[in-house]
């Protein structure tokens, strides 16, 4: 699950939005485990990471990004630069309990996030770039679908998927309840955060 998530007023546009993404994430968060992410995790926590910066939103809104729309952003940007030193990289977010796939730009060997967050994240972030990502034309060909060494990838690689499957119907029975969507998910990011920690202090526990 997504958290961290304020609703400040100064962090998000407005309550539709953040409601939106908010089951945006629990959908993502609901998916069965399959083989295919537990070894793509396996293998992209291996590679090398990088620290990415975001300028500031006002700036990043005056040369026309879109909010959290970070690949058709870096695309453009990568397109526009007629002096070639813009690089379109995708890779990873690093979370808490998750990577989140997503796009940065990489300019004359510094790193940047050029996407305007509905929810304001951290101005610096880990990042890990993931050669093996490829991007294909949809079928609908209107746009375009990242694969992995063949397979069409998640929008997250769950460290814990099937804690997060359970928080996913946590939720939605808070919600179905009549609970709002963000008091159901302020309530579930606390249960969760916990689970997670004893979930952690377990693998530790297994170690030693």
């Amino acid at each position: 699950m997504t958290i961290d998530m304020s609703l400040n007023a100064a962090q998000s546009r407005t309550l539709a939005e953040v409601e939106l993404l908010v089951l945006r994430n629990v959908e993502a968060s609901a998916s069965p485990p399959t083989e295919f992410e537990a070894a793509t995790l396996a293998e992209v926590m291996a590679l090398p990471r990088v620290l990415v910066t975001r300028p500031p939103e006002d700036q990043l809104l005056k040369i026309g990004m879109r909010r959290n729309e970070c690949h058709a952003n870096c695309a453009m940007q990568a397109t526009n630069d007629t002096e070639g030193r813009s690089r379109h990289v995708t890779g990873w977010y690093v979370s808490a309990s998750s990577l989140v796939l997503h796009s940065v730009a990489e300019i004359e060997g510094q790193w940047f996030c050029l996407t305007p967050q509905i929810v304001r994240g951290p101005d610096q972030f880990e990042f890990v770039p993931d050669e093996a990502i490829e991007w294909r034309d949809a079928i609908n060909g209107m746009s375009r679908e990242p694969y992995r060494k063949g397979e069409r990838l998640p929008e997250t690689l769950r460290r814990y998927p099937d804690l997060e499957v359970q928080m996913s119907h946590v939720f939605r029975s808070l919600v179905a309840s009549g609970m709002s969507i963000i008091a159901a998910r302020d309530m579930v990011d606390v249960t969760f955060k916990q689970k997670l920690l004893d979930e952690q202090a377990l693998q530790v526990d297994a170690v030693l």
